[in-house]
């Protein structure tokens, strides 16, 4: 549980500093494309990166090289 904490609170950081970085770029018409690699793991593009998600039954953890104004289509 700690490590779901640690891990939650440095994808915050990361992308509190990103948002000042791209502020001005217009995030709405990006599409993020999903790709089904395996039952458990799935990457997704957007503008500029990458993400890895890999599912548990525990949860889900991501690595996540996108904008962070990207989030909520991500999500």
């Amino acid at each position: 549980m700690k490590i779901k904490a640690l891990l939650t609170a440095a994808a915050l950081l990361t992308a509190t500093s990103a948002v000042a970085q791209n502020a001005q770029q217009d995030f709405s018409k990006v599409e993020i494309k999903t790709t089904k690699i395996t039952d458990k793991f799935y990457t997704f593009e957007g503008q500029g990166g990458m993400i890895g998600a890999l599912v548990s039954p525990d949860g889900v953890f991501l690595v996540d090289t996108q904008f962070a104004p990207l989030t909520e289509k991500i999500v």
